[in-house]
């Protein structure tokens, strides 16, 4: 999921739309949703993370999840998008949901240091919090309550 405008935002590439879904034996096993807007913010991301992400990947039963850490989207930063730090710890909690929780994440993104540390640390501490098996469940009935 990221900022797209019909490949007239960085990095000015048409191959990232949603008609791209990979190629070959690969052939639908990639997933691009690009926002033709701007201030995308937690509320679109979660519906977006739940009803369509996470079913997806929940049918894939994936080994292991790869984290493209990218904060650029984060509230104050230069991708023009709105995701609170708070959202990022709820979207890395429910990809521990996957693979039994083994992840790399690895960060790639995020150009503003003030917003860019608090993503970090949001993120971060969801990874390391034992408790988020239970965080998760309460979560998600709040927002399948809401939706």
């Amino acid at each position: 999921a990221h900022r797209y405008h019909g490949g007239n935002f960085f990095p000015f590439r048409q191959g990232g739309g949603p008609s791209t879904v990979g190629s070959g034996a690969g052939e639908g096993f990639n997933i691009n949703v690009g926002w033709n807007e701007k201030r995308m913010g937690d509320d679109e991301y979660r519906v977006l993370w739940e009803r369509l992400l996470m079913p997806i990947a929940t049918e894939f039963d994936p080994d292991l999840v790869l984290i493209s850490a990218g904060f650029d989207a984060a509230r104050g930063d230069m991708g023009e998008c709105d995701i609170t730090p708070e959202c990022f710890a709820r979207l890395t909690r429910r990809l521990m949901s996957l693979a039994n929780g083994n992840i790399v994440a690895a960060l790639e993104g995020g150009y503003v240091r003030s917003v860019l540390c608090k993503c970090v640390e949001s993120v971060l501490a969801t990874l390391l919090d034992a408790d988020n098996n239970e965080k998760c469940k309460k979560e998600l009935q709040t927002f399948y309550n809401n939706v």
